[in-house]
């Protein structure tokens, strides 16, 4: 329990720092020499390789830990610290992250972690809702919507770490029976899940876990494991939605979106399997406290940006 409390630490840490780094100028500001300084396609470089592969892994353990967080991570980082466009950052984001949630997904499956009666009313309900964001995300403004999730992201922090007080031995389940009273609920989280994540580029989970936590009254990893599940779908779908207008809009070129989600999907993998196992092995109020801290960073760094 030692070992994977520190590696839990150390990943957060890296997170932390990651996100309150300071932007630099541009895809190609970082200083580097020799090989690093190689640029292999347009202007990304051999060093921008090198962080694209270590991006991936903490976004992957993070995403497939959480079943969110990991695309803010890469928004983030693309966006703020390497220098690409908003709407490059977000095609990545969310091409990549099908990697994570798909490499996760076996790991939830493996463990019986999944619900499938709400996974099956997630699952269409976030492809919906990812198609109602790409099509009103031409002319909504999106910055009250990042205000919006950035205020909700630390109430979902504060509500998750008071369940370390409140329901300190909560425990997951393999089986769960859901009310027909019940489905309009579920079908509204996995709506708004994928309305979020075509909006900003993210997983959604932001939205889905909790909500599943504190309304449908689900184990905090069952909803994790639910929410993963649906992002299989959710973040596929609206990548391709995305993606076909963000070439015809010319946004970015297909060629570089590629590369740079080839970059970063290896870690995504990799860090997904961590993260999953980390999930079903670690105590629940761990998994409680690293949820909050991220929701607390999420919310925070959205905000900072006004």
């Amino acid at each position: 329990m030692a070992l994977k409390l520190s590696v839990l630490l150390l990943i957060l840490v890296v997170i932390l720092t990651g996100l309150f780094n300071s932007p630099t100028s541009g895809a190609g500001g970082w200083s580097a020499t020799g090989l690093l300084h190689l640029e292999l396609v347009g202007d990304i470089n051999a060093q921008e390789v090198l962080s694209l592969l270590l991006l991936g892994f903490l976004s992957g353990v993070v995403g497939g830990m959480l079943g969110m967080g990991g695309g803010v991570l890469k928004v983030v980082n693309l966006h703020l610290i390497m220098g690409y466009g908003i709407y490059f950052a977000r095609i990545v984001s969310l091409m990549s992250y099908v990697a994570i949630s798909l490499s996760a997904f076996f790991r939830y499956k493996k463990y019986r972690l999944i619900l499938w009666d709400v996974a099956r009313l997630l699952i269409p309900a976030s492809i919906f809702g990812a198609l109602v964001g790409a099509i009103i995300g031409n002319w909504i403004n999106k910055d009250v919507v990042e205000v919006i999730v950035g205020i909700y992201a630390l109430l979902a922090g504060i509500i998750v770490l008071n369940q370390i007080w409140a329901k300190p031995d909560e425990k997951e389940i393999s089986k769960f029976v859901l009310k027909e009273s019940k489905e309009g609920t579920v079908a509204g989280i996995g709506a708004a899940m994928g309305i979020i994540s075509s909006l900003i580029g993210i997983s959604g989970g932001i939205i889905s876990t909790p909500l599943q936590n504190s309304l449908l009254e689900m184990p905090l990893k069952n909803s994790i494991a639910n929410t993963i599940t649906a992002a299989v779908f959710c973040s596929t779908f609206a990548s391709v939605f995305l993606l076909f207008q963000g070439l015809r809009a010319g946004d970015f070129v297909f060629g570089e979106v590629m590369f740079v989600t080839i970059c970063l999907v290896p870690g995504n993998i990799l860090g997904a399997q961590l993260g999953g196992y980390l999930t079903n092995r670690l105590e629940l109020n761990y998994i409680r406290a690293a949820f909050g801290i991220i929701a607390f960073v999420i919310g925070f760094k959205i905000l900072l940006q006004y």
